[in-house]
Order: C-alpha cells, then structure tokens, then sequence
C-alpha cells in the first residue's frame, strides 16, 4: 500500500506542467529567490528582444460577484495577459485562446465556477459584477484546471490591464515602483532565450530601481517544467521541493527493497518446518525443477494477493496520504490500463526475485538428512544480521527525526511571540470606510466582545512592505496601520517616549531603532524623508513565521478615509461561540450577505506550521512501517539462529544452564548489532536534524535524551522480537532436541 500510493503520487508530481504544448518554450522569469517584476517588463522584452514571442503577467487576487438572485459569492481569480491561452494549454470551453481575453473588462470563469454561481453556464457577453463596483463581460468558459500544473486552482482570469482601473491608478502598467507580478514568456522557435539572461539584467538596470540598488542582483529564465520545482516563490502558484520527491522515491524503493529481503530471510528460516514434505516428495522421485517452480508460482502467488489487498488499503488511505502530502492523489483516475501493466510486471518481478533465492536453497535439501532427523540450514547468517542492523539503523535514525520534528513543532507552537494571540478574532474587511465607525459600535456593544480594532496589517499577515532610503541606506519595512486599541489588545509592550500625541506619529518596534542606528528613546524619525515623531518602542515581536528573524516595523495612525483590510475581535472565553454568532450576523447587516471570511489569530498562526506537523506524520507512519518490516526480519533471523542453537542449549541445560543464562546467550548477538546500528544511526541523524533545523531562525535545542530514547525504544523493539523464540527455545526440554544423538 505505502509503495502503490507513493508511486502514485511521485508519478502525479513529476507530470506537473508536462501537458503544455509549448512547455518546451515557455520560460518564468525570476530574480533571486522572488518571482516578481514591474508591469512594463514585459512589454519591453517583447520590443527588445526578437527571441521573445509573447508574454503575460500575472496576479492572484480575490474578491465577491453577484449571482442569481443577487446572492454574492467568493471568488479566487488570477489576473492575465490576452496571450495566457495562447502559452498554456489550459482548455476553453466557450471562446477562443487568441481574443478571449483582449478586451480591458474580460473575464473567463470555469466552468464549475459558473455552475456555482449561475446554475448554469451563462451566455458570452453577460455581465459580472465584481466587488459591488466594475462590471466584467464575460468572454468565455475554461475547463476546471487540473491538479498536475504549478498554478493554482482559480474561479476565473481576468484581463490584467484591468489592475489599474481595479487600483484606481492609471500609471501603475508603466510604472517600475511595483514589482509584485509573475512574468512569463514565450521564446520563438529555435531560440536560445535563457542565454540572454545577462542582458536582460543590464537592461533592467538602466529601468527598475530594485536593480539599480541591488536589491536584485540577477535574472534568471527558469523553464516552466522548473517552476514547480524551483526555489523562487510568488502568489498563485504551488511549488514542491525536488530532493523531497527523489526522498519519497528512495522510500518506496526502500521500502520493497527491506519487504523482499525480509520474506526470502522469513521463507529459509521456517524451511525446517517444510523439510520433510520436500524430502518425502523427493524420495517420491520428485524432481528438483518443480519444488523450483513451487516455490517460485508461491510467492508470485502471495504477491497477487498482496498487492490486490494493497490496492484496497491504498483507496481507503487515500485521504490520509492526502492530508500528510498536501495533495490530491485521486487515485481512481490514476488507475489507468498502462498502471496496471506496469504493476503486473513489477507483481511478477518482486515475486521471482523474492521465491528464487529459497527455492533455490530449499530444493536442494538432502531428503536422507531430514528424513533421519539431521537436517539443519548450514548457511552463515552474517549477511541477514548485517541487514537486520541496516533495518536498525533506519528505525533509530527515524525516531531520533521524528522525536525531534516533534519537539520543533511544539516549539514554534508555544514561542512567545511578542504579542497575545488566543481569543482574537480577524475577519478580512469588505465594509465600506464611512460604515466602519457604525459597524466598529454595535460590535463594542455585544456581550462578550472585549475590543474591536480596525488595521491595515496584522501580526499574521505581516503588514505591507516598504522599502526607503535613510541616511543612504535602504531599509525595508514592515508597515502597519492602526487604531489606538491596537496595542492593547494585542498586549504588545510599548514604551513612551515622552512625545505628544499627533496626526502624523509613529511606532518603531525595537528592531527599527537599531537598523536606523536611533537613540535608546527617540523622539523622532525621519520616514520617506519626513521627519516624524516617535510616539513610543514596540517590543520586538514576530510578525512572519519563526524561520525568520524579526524585522524592522513601524505603526502609524489608520486614516478613516483610507478604509481597513482586516477587523480584530476580541472576544471573551465565556459563550465564545454564541458571541462569534452575534460577530457574523452584525457584519451580514453590513455587507448585503457577502460570504464572510474569517478566524481566529492563533489558529492561522498555527498553520504556519502545518508543513513541519505533515512531516512528523509522514516520518512516524514510515517508522511504523519500517519497525513492522523490521520486526518480521528480526523475527525470522531469530528463527533462523534458534534453530542452528538447537543441540547447544540442549547440551547447556542437561548441565545445569538456567533459562536466564540461556536468554541472555541467544539475544546478546542480536543487541551487539542493533547497538552498532544505533552508533551509526546517531551521526546521521544529528546531521540531518541540524540540516533541517537551519531553516528556523529561532530553534529547540538537539538534546541527548531523545537519542538516548530512541537507542532504548530500538532495542526494547529488537529486545520483545528475539525474546518471544528465545524463551521458547530456552524453554523447550532438552531431551527433545538430543534424541536423535
């Protein structure tokens, strides 16, 4: 099952953007580790280099429309050039690639969007009302995209030049001040665009200001096949890491590797109890060829099966596999003629490679021996103990990662982050600015409703950034616009500077005076060249996950005028519930029944983590599997060694071992090498936690106890496994293992 669903989902991951026509000429531009670049960017490549034969800029963006019956819907769109279709292959229902996205208010749905909101696929021409205010036409209905591509699942492409008029500013398609959008081109048959990469780059410098300050050094022309894989992010788009799919890859093989060596070491090690039916088919004139084929249709046999109850495990391990990958395998559709060819032939080649080796061993019985009582496997076991200690070494380094993946997310779960984040609410504002005062009143007056605070930026979205100039240096900032109770609520500690109260005061957060090289206690700040007085010091706190550092930040005073992005709510522990209700139904008046989006703060700062929460899953599911596989090859290499120890503990306890002595005879061997595999495993494993914990500016400790745990968790496992036949052998009267000497 483990091996049926990653294959799956390997073969899902690698297939990513391969269904494009011009895969092989369609290029994302990226520079450093940011996938973003001014809007006259691309036009300008068209007219500077003949390599290039169309472009298109994008940007994710959400929003409402109205449906039927004027009820108003979400809805996630991505904004495009009149030449998306044309690049990518995405398939058009309604419309066509070359126009239906040329005029300035365009909008193309998908078709399960419009099903959504319309019950129905609407005719082209209708009109969409976005946001309450610009009304699209609609151009045309586009096939629900797939989940093999680096796009995310959209509702809708809207004509990108319609940015500005949604922005209200007219100057923002040629201005180089913004440089937030993706860029993707298209080069000309037969042309090597990548290697204009350099010129490129000089061209931006005489344009963008971020390359002429370097804060972009380079330009690099990624090939859309690599985007998915690649290290440069922005919105709209997923992305997945390379080395963790070739990982997941080195598992499942791993995984079938350890499966196959175990069942030949399990298969040899119960052959005493088979021996006198070979023997007696032997002396029947049983040739050697068809226990070969016995053996061999056998475990063919016991693969079939296996894999047919795999198959049923994996449909209904399907969500869970879903939730630890962040993915959607729909392994219904993946099951396609071809996978089951392929999966045949794998069944019938683990399953020879798996019955040959003790076919081989088996049907060369010497079937006097048995039949006389003398028999016994004369093979030497330092092969199968050298991978039952490889098993081992798995097993500890898996715990000592999984212990301390744990121990990481509790960790980031329970860091002080500056600020209080349990019971408060955010809800993403659509309320008009001259409604806020009213709305911001009537929640004041709910029971259970401590404080509301209006803001443009929050400690969970980061605010905006800014970048300027002080003193010749560029400094970025993160921005955030608030009202007086902001502080308050969040128990963020500021400290006065003495300064009075003004329209145009600000707050530094302590990184901000150290970056400007401020005084301790400054009263003013000189901000976009205007010099502002500092109102109070913001004690640091984390306003981005804690694989980062903390910033420089500054707070201003919200204007009324300018409207908020967000709405916090704090709300009390009693009846929280009942108060959240009260929440929803006060905005419902404000909104014309707008979908409301909304949460509370410290469960969207707890999915920052989701990613490390999903791979602790992973790595203790796979532990648990790699412990099963190593149990059974531990159980039939104790088997194996019992066995050869027969006539010995016999002879010990007809002279008076007792079964202590015994035990401990038969199971050193097996701790001697799971101890080397533990010392080996440590390394390793403290290698690579360190590895993986370099990506956290702020990190739990690599404390010894959790190797020490894992070493005794391993050894109690390989311990209670050898135990079970050693007490049996140790147990066994002697007479019944000497009566044939």
């Amino acid at each position: 099952m483990f091996v049926i669903m990653l294959v799956v989902y390997v073969q899902k991951e690698y297939s990513v953007d391969q269904f494009h026509v011009n895969k092989d000429r369609i290029y994302r531009l990226v520079h450093d580790s940011y996938s973003g670049f001014a809007p006259p960017s691309g036009p300008l490549l068209a007219d500077k280099f003949p390599e290039v034969a169309g472009y298109t800029r994008t940007y994710q963006r959400d929003g409402y429309i109205t449906g039927m019956n004027n009820e108003k819907f979400k809805i996630n769109y991505l904004m495009a050039d009149s030449a998306f279709f044309s690049m990518f292959s995405f398939p058009l229902l309604e419309g066509s690639a070359e126009t239906v996205l040329q005029g300035r208010k365009s909008i193309v749905l998908s078709h399960s969007y419009a099903l959504t909101v319309f019950g129905k696929i609407p005719e082209p021409g209708e009109l969409v009302k976005l946001d309450n205010q610009t009304e699209y036409r609609l151009s045309g209905i586009m096939a629900d995209w797939p989940e093999n591509t680096h796009f995310q699942k959209t509702d809708a492409i809207i004509n990108f030049p319609s940015l500005a008029d949604q922005w209200g500013w007219p100057e923002l398609l040629t201005t180089y001040n913004n440089n937030s959008f993706g860029l993707y081109v298209l080069a000309r048959p037969n042309t090597d665009l990548p290697s204009k990469a350099p010129a490129i780059l000089e061209l931006f410098k005489e344009v963008n200001w971020m390359f002429k300050e370097n804060n972009a050094t380079e330009v690099v022309i990624e090939p859309l096949t690599e985007v998915y894989f690649g290290n440069s992010w922005s919105p709209g788009i997923k992305q997945n890491s390379r080395t963790r799919i070739k990982v997941l890859s080195a598992i499942a093989v791993l995984i079938l590797f350890l499966s196959v060596i175990n069942y030949i070491n399990l298969t040899i090690a119960q052959s005493g109890f088979r021996s006198k039916e070979i023997a007696v088919k032997k002396l029947m004139g049983g040739r050697r060829q068809l226990f070969f084929m016995q053996y061999i249709s056998e475990s063919v046999l016991l693969c079939m099966v296996s894999f047919i109850i795999a198959l049923v495990l994996s449909f209904l391990s399907e969500p869970v596999f879903n939730y630890l990958l962040n993915t959607e395998l729909d392994f219904i559709h993946a099951l396609r003629p071809l996978f089951f060819v392929y999966a045949v032939l794998t069944v019938l080649l683990v399953g020879i490679v798996a019955g040959i080796v003790p076919a081989l061993k088996i049907s060369a019985f010497n079937p006097i021996e048995v039949i006389k009582g003398g028999f016994r496997m004369r093979e030497k076991s330092v092969y199968s103990r050298i991978l039952i200690s490889f098993q081992y070494l798995l097993i500890s380094s898996l715990l000592i990662s999984a212990l301390f993946i744990q121990k990481q997310t509790r960790f980031l779960r329970n860091y002080d982050l500056g600020f209080k984040k349990d019971q408060v609410l955010w809800i993403n504002n659509t309320i008009q600015a001259d409604r806020l005062k009213t709305f911001k009143s009537i929640l004041e007056d709910i029971p259970g409703v401590a404080r509301v605070c209006c803001v443009r930026g929050t400690p969970v979205d980061g605010g905006n950034n800014n970048t300027f100039d002080h003193n010749g240096k560029l400094i970025s900032f993160q921005t955030f616009d608030v009202d007086t109770s902001f502080f308050g609520m969040m128990g963020m500690e500021v400290r006065r500077t003495g300064v009075a109260l003004s329209d145009n005061m600000v707050w530094l957060n302590e990184a901000a005076v150290k970056e400007m090289e401020l005084p301790e206690n400054p009263v003013s700040a000189k901000i976009y060249g205007q010099e502002r007085p500092v109102y109070g010091i913001v004690k640091n706190f984390h306003f981005r996950d804690l694989r980062q550092t903390i910033g420089p930040a500054y707070f201003q005073i919200l204007n009324p005028d300018h409207g908020a992005w967000s709405i916090l709510v704090k709300v009390s522990d009693k009846d929280m519930f009942e108060t959240v209700d009260k929440v929803k139904a006060a905005y419902g008046q404000f909104t014309n029944g707008l979908p409301l989006s909304m949460g509370f703060m410290d469960d969207s700062i707890n999915k920052w983590y989701e990613k490390e929460e999903r791979t602790g899953l992973m790595i203790g599911y796979f532990t648990l599997l790699t412990i099963v596989i190593a149990v059974m090859g531990l159980f039939a290499m104790s088997l194996y060694y019992v066995q050869h120890k027969v006539k010995e503990i016999g002879i010990r306890k007809v002279n008076g071992a007792r079964i202590s002595e015994i035990l401990t005879m038969l199971n050193k061997d097996f701790v001697k090498w799971v101890a080397i595999a533990f010392v080996i495993a440590t390394p390793i494993a403290y290698y690579a936690m360190n590895k993986w914990l370099e990506n956290f500016a702020y990190k739990t400790e690599l404390s010894w106890w959790i190797f020490a745990l894992a070493g005794l968790l391993a050894l109690g496992i390989a311990l209670l496994t050898v135990s079970f036949q050693s007490y049996k052998a140790a147990t066994k009267n002697p007479i019944e293992s000497l009566r044939y000497e």
